[in-house]
This record gives structure tokens, sequence and C-alpha cells, in this order.
């Protein structure tokens, strides 16, 4: 969806792990401020010191984002999340009470968007929800390898695809800028399930090379 981070030009600079992160230094320093328990003078500046020293000593890598947070599609997203959640948990729970020993299952998805901010949130929401955990993902060809709890027959590996596009699809609406959720909304769920599930998934075996 998003256009691969172009090569830095000729003749710019590059940027200093001496800059101060204003975002960074401030949630390091509450999360100082908590851990003191105590809110003063010192305390404040001692722990954005402390935070700035972090933050030039471990610099992250920078995550290209464009977009902007959209309430109503984060709310939606929100929701579906705590759906998942909820059928999820049952479903383990009924499970665990049963005699059926489980068939797991790998399933392979390939994302539609190019983001590593997306690929992340996208593999954080997959793996929260009970039952399906993120194996290893490739940010060069931006695919999720997915462990699958139960697997009684092909449909719920075949439906592990549509499902975490669907996912990756309510992220990018939450977030993603408008050329980005112009391009999501254009997918209809019937086409994703029938291309998807026929061209961008692939049951691991064994001796498969990741």
């Amino acid at each position: 969806m998003s256009a691969r981070r172009a090569p830095r030009a000729a003749g710019t600079r590059p940027v200093s792990r001496f800059r101060i992160q204003w975002r960074q230094i401030s949630v390091l320093t509450v999360f100082w401020l908590i851990l003191v328990g105590d809110v003063n003078l010192v305390s404040v500046v001692g722990g954005a010191l402390l935070a700035w020293l972090v933050t030039i000593t471990f610099p992250l890598p920078p995550v290209n984002y464009g977009g902007r947070l959209h309430p109503w599609d984060a709310l939606k997203l929100a929701v579906a999340t705590l759906t998942d959640l909820a059928v999820a948990s049952f479903a383990l729970a009924r499970f665990a009470f049963g005699r059926r020993m489980p068939r797991t299952g790998i399933v392979r998805v390939q994302l539609r968007s190019d983001s590593d901010f997306y690929q992340v949130i996208t593999a954080v929401l997959v793996s929260i929800v009970p039952g399906t955990v993120v194996l290893d993902a490739r940010q060069r060809t931006r695919t999720l390898y997915l462990h699958v709890f139960d697997t009684p027959d092909g449909d719920h590996l075949a439906h592990a695809v549509p499902d975490t596009l669907g996912i990756e699809r309510r992220v990018v609406m939450a977030l993603g800028n408008e050329a980005e959720r112009a391009q999501v909304a254009a997918l209809s769920n019937t086409e994703q399930r029938a291309h998807d599930g026929a061209s961008t998934s692939a049951l691991s075996t064994e001796g498969e090379e990741w």
C-alpha cells in the first residue's frame, strides 16, 4: 500500500543520534516517575536526562508513518479485537474440557501493505488472540507465518488467511492515510477470500525452509 522507503538523497545529512526525541523521552520519563514513586523537580529532571541517555545509547530505527488516527475505525478495530478475544477464549476453554487432541498447523500469510508499522501491529493483534501465534515475520516479503492451535480440517487454515488480512485491513483503516484507506476499502471480503485463499496462502510442510 505504502511506497517502500526511498534511499536517502545525495547531499542530505543523516539524522544525528544525539537529537532530542521528545516523545520517547516523555514516555520514558513517565515510566521513571512511576518507578520512583515521587514527583519533584529532581526526579523529573533526572528522569528526563536518564531517558535522553537511553535514547542515544539504544537508538531505535525510524519508522515511516504518514497516516493519522481515525476514531470511528479505531473503535471498530477495538471492538473486533475484543470480539475475537472472547470467541477464541471460549473456544479454547471448551476445548480444554474435551477429549479430542488438537491438530496444529502452520499457515503463511502474504500481507498487502508494505509498512513496518502496519506489519508489527497486525502481528501483535494476531498473536494476542488465543489459538494463533506469529512464528516468524519477514520484513522484506511482508510475510507472516502463523501457528494455528487446532485444525481438524483444512478450513481452519484456509480461514486464517482472510482473517489475518481482515485484521490488517482494519488496522490500515484505523491508522492509515487517505490513499492507503482508499486502496484497502476497494478490496471486498469476497474478493480477498477468493483470491488470497487460492494464491497467497500455503501450508508449510516438514522440512520446508523458511
